[in-house]
């Protein structure tokens, strides 16, 4: 029987050889299940496939995340990759769902991971076009690839594919490869998976996602940057809709919820909530530092661990703008706070800007400390048994001769002198005189024992001039240091991690550990001489910013280069210090009182408030006191009369340009502190 003219003959033996195709790709797909010659090609390019056991003990690289001690996040550490997995309870059933209706559709269908009809599809299209076509890849596929294998498109990776598609499918649930899928893709802006594309996009934890905000996620894989709803707003949007309407088609939402999401405008962000780390940007820097030297670099920015630190945003945030709000432009300032019962670190932060200064002046900058060394002096002589308040020296120009022929030519700071006074009195003025013979008498090793004991990390050299501070520390171990005293003696370690969660849930939980550095009697009495000071001495202007618990000891060094306030109550150690970071250059007229006292005081008003703070617990034992027969002190009682040379009251030692005042304009006349010093304030002006 003759065709009609102009009728085609029937295509035989195109479906011949589309049925050709469809049982070779199905031999390369099942190559490792079915048997097949050695000599078979699809063997040849299944070989090499890595075992699906030992692909499984693979972990992808998660971000790492550092949180304050309230769980607020304040950064997240991550190499290339940020990732961080979500538990399948965590991602809410229309996110799985949208991936589905877009990515996947026959997902809880298909064969052992594998799309067949996909899969005769592309081999059909192959063929007749002569290049490789996409979209034979389902969810399962797609996860082996993103997880284990290369991105390449070559045939040999395709067949590794399917082999381990299969394998997988045959070890885990179909919600539990969806889940691993949503935590491995890739949805832009640096977002890998997608508990960190919902923070990226929404600012939002993944379980907190809308419908809406759901499809959007679940559109972007395909095309990341195509998408972008960054930099394609309107694609994204369209690329959005698409999905809801399939979500509707294949029954997972209504039309009505469909329509009521297709009106929800994107509003995204640009990057990842960031939390705090701007002004947290040093404090992370020195907790980053600690992980690396504890796990290295890859288990740090790969490892997914969740870093609980001691850091109080709240403190954070209230010293830098003591520090903003008190400091003259020019000198920069920096603050460390740790809780003396633990060594925690509570603040630590500088006014420089992260962004412009790589350089950490909290507890990387080593300057000289001045006269807030003394109170290591001090109880250097409390511990040989030197009553405080009965142990005499002279206030007097001074050359001290040294050995090998050295001579120490030593005045006060501002040159004026108040003849026989005790160490109670000498340390209210920070006289430079008095303790330049206290170290000669106590011994520049032990003031350095002392210093070690108490916190003080970096090298001191044992010269009698240790005792004015010669030596260069950083803030964090004077803040630590002088964290002992706050304790009564008791010195804790500085720790700026409190607890790390590992993605296993495994936790590792900072012991606390206190050792015993000074006697408590010894550490007691400094404590109350320090008190003293911020009445009575040279961080007499306290009252006039905070009037709570506080003890405390100043530091100027020589050109007024530096100024430190060191202060403390039993809840918190502060230390304080201001200058020019690239150098040692004077400040004039700046001394320890100017600036940094009211930094101190106004940040702890900010801290405590009306909070009632105890005062010192005085302890069962005491000093045991002996006769003081140093080479140059004199033990006994007060003189009938106090030399009154130098000024009787304060120095106003704060410039005329809106600082705050340093001190009261008129010497305090309230009691002494109750460890035997004399019964009123020194009658003459103190120095820094």
């Amino acid at each position: 029987m003759r065709r009609p003219a102009g009728q085609r003959p029937a295509p035989r033996r195109h479906h011949r050889l589309r049925w050709l195709v469809l049982v070779l790709v199905l031999l390369a797909a099942l190559a490792t299940i079915v048997v097949v010659e050695l000599t078979s090609p699809v063997l040849n390019l299944a070989r090499g496939t890595p075992a699906i056991s030992s692909l499984l003990q693979q972990t992808p690289a998660q971000t790492t995340r550092i949180y304050d001690r309230q769980g607020r996040l304040i950064a997240r550490l991550h190499g290339p990759i940020d990732r961080i997995n979500a538990t399948s309870a965590q991602i809410p059933g229309f996110m799985k769902q949208a991936t589905v209706a877009i990515e996947d559709r026959r997902f809880y269908a298909d064969f052992h991971g594998l799309d067949l009809h996909g899969i005769v599809r592309a081999a059909i299209t192959d063929l007749e076009t002569g290049r490789p076509a996409q979209g034979a890849s389902t969810i399962t596929q797609q996860y082996v690839k993103n997880a284990y294998l290369s991105d390449s498109g070559t045939l040999r990776r395709k067949v590794q594919e399917a082999i381990l598609a299969w394998e997988l499918t045959d070890r885990w649930s179909k919600d539990r490869i969806l889940t691993a899928y949503l935590n491995t893709v890739y949805y832009g802006q640096g977002a890998y998976g997608v508990q960190a594309a919902a923070q990226t996009f929404f600012h939002e934890s993944v379980s907190r996602l809308t419908l809406a905000q759901a499809a959007l996620l679940a559109g972007l894989p395909q095309d990341p940057n195509g998408y972008s709803p960054i930099y394609a707003p309107d694609d994204a949007l369209a690329r959005r809709n698409v999905v809801l309407v399939n979500m509707a088609a294949q029954g997972y939402i209504t039309l009505a919820q469909a329509t009521a999401a297709e009106r929800t405008p994107l509003h995204v962000y640009r990057s990842p909530e960031s939390g705090d780390s701007t002004q947290a940007a040093w404090f992370i820097d020195y907790v980053t530092a600690q992980l690396v030297a504890r796990y290295g670099a890859t288990e740090v920015f790969e490892g997914g661990l969740r870093v609980y630190t001691t850091l109080d945003m709240r403190l954070q945030r209230d010293a830098l703008r003591a520090m903003k709000e008190t400091l003259p432009s020019g000198p920069a300032g920096a603050l460390v706070s740790i809780d003396p019962r633990t060594g925690f670190i509570r603040a630590m932060t500088t006014t420089l800007d992260p962004r412009k200064v790589q350089f950490d002046l909290a507890f990387q900058a080593h300057r000289q400390l001045g006269s807030a060394m003394k109170p290591f002096a001090l109880t250097a002589a409390i511990e040989q048994g030197a009553d405080p308040a009965t142990t005499y020296y002279t206030s007097e120009p001074l050359s001290i001769p040294l050995p090998f022929g050295q001579i120490w030519d030593v005045s006060t700071f501002d040159h004026t002198y108040a003849g026989r006074i005790n160490l109670v009195q000498a340390t209210w003025r920070s006289d430079n005189t008095v303790f330049a013979q206290l170290a000669m008498d106590v011994g520049a090793r032990n003031i350095v024992r002392v210093a070690h004991a108490a916190g003080i990390t970096s090298p001191l050299k044992a010269y009698p001039s240790i005792v004015l501070g010669s030596e260069a520390v950083s803030p964090l171990e004077v803040a630590d240091a002088y964290a002992t005293f706050a304790d009564l003696g008791v010195r804790h370690a500085p720790q700026a991690i409190a607890r790390i969660v590992y993605p296993d849930g495994r936790t590792t939980v900072a012991k606390v550990r206190g050792v015993r550095a000074i006697p408590a009697g010894v550490a007691y009495v400094v404590d109350q001489i320090l008190a003293g000071n911020t009445r009575f001495g040279t961080a007499a202007a306290m009252p006039s910013y905070y009037t709570g618990v506080a003890a405390g000891k100043t530091g100027t060094t020589e050109n007024s280069a530096d100024a430190w306030f060191c202060g403390f109550d039993p809840l918190l150690a502060t230390a304080v210090w201001m200058g020019y970071p690239q150098a040692e250059i004077a400040m004039p007229g700046v001394q320890g009182a100017t600036y940094c006292v009211p930094i101190w005081g106004r940040y702890y008003e900010m801290v405590f408030g009306s909070r009632k703070v105890a005062d010192f617990a005085r302890p069962g034992t005491m000093p045991h006191y002996r006769t003081w027969l140093g080479h140059y002190s004199v033990s006994g009682h007060a003189p009938a009369t106090v030399p009154t040379s130098g000024p009787t009251t304060a120095p106003a030692t704060a410039p005329t340009t809106g600082a705050p005042p340093a001190a009261p304009t008129q010497q305090p006349t309230a009691p002494a502190p109750t460890v035997a010093p004399p019964t009123t304030a020194p009658t003459v002006a103190p120095s820094p």
